[in-house]
């Protein structure tokens, strides 16, 4: 945990790009920072219970992969340029008849606390040297974004009555999301053992 603490205050104050505001917006509001400590603690927690190195990376690599999941809404709506009564739908989407302006500060405090852990995650699976997960790890944050995308684009264009053109494809990208997830989580492709032991009790510590 006290890696992660290092991973959250190194990018607020030296980072750069998104990783850097997201840390920095956590680092500034005590409740969110609170929130995301508890959560990533019991995280991390069960990840140094395990103590077998391969089992603590495959641990490692579903919290980054359940991140991408709680993240995806919110990188939604920046990459995609939702807005207005767009966003107000895609919302009652997911939170039902909440306030669609409450639900978008529950959304963006749930997207702080994930993102932060993601980051976190994959610090520590670079620090083990988990290369290969960390790759297939980008490449599903972009095959899960695209299938999220386009489930909340049909879901729009259903509440709405219109006919959503790709939805024949949507079967197609969440197979091929849900196959590139299922190769992560697997243990294929771990990295061989290090032959020091000094990943290993940084790793077991988290």
């Amino acid at each position: 945990m006290s890696e992660s603490e290092n991973t959250v205050q190194e990018q607020a104050y030296h980072g750069s790009g998104a990783p850097q505001r997201v840390c920095q917006q956590l680092v500034a509001d005590q409740p969110k920072y609170s929130l995301w400590f508890s959560r990533h603690d019991r995280r991390m927690f069960t990840v140094a219970v395990l103590r077998q190195r391969e089992r603590q990376l495959l641990t490692l690599r579903r919290v980054a992969v359940e991140q991408i999941h709680r993240t995806a809404l919110v990188r939604y709506f920046r990459e995609y340029g939702i807005t207005g009564e767009a966003r107000k739908q895609t919302l009652r989407e997911f939170y039902g008849v909440l306030d669609p302006q409450r639900s978008a500060i529950n959304e963006h405090r749930s997207y702080l606390v994930a993102a932060s852990s993601q980051l976190c995650a994959a610090d520590l699976l670079e620090m083990a040297g988990d290369d290969r997960g960390l790759e297939m790890i980008q490449r599903y944050e972009v095959a899960y974004g695209n299938f999220f995308s386009m489930f909340c684009d049909r879901a729009r264009a259903t509440a709405n009555g219109t006919p959503y053109l790709l939805s024949s494809l949507l079967p197609e990208v969440k197979i091929t999301a849900t196959k590139l997830r299922g190769r992560i989580i697997s243990g294929q492709l771990l990295p061989a053992r290090p032959s020091s032991t000094g990943q290993l009790k940084t790793l077991a510590t988290g």
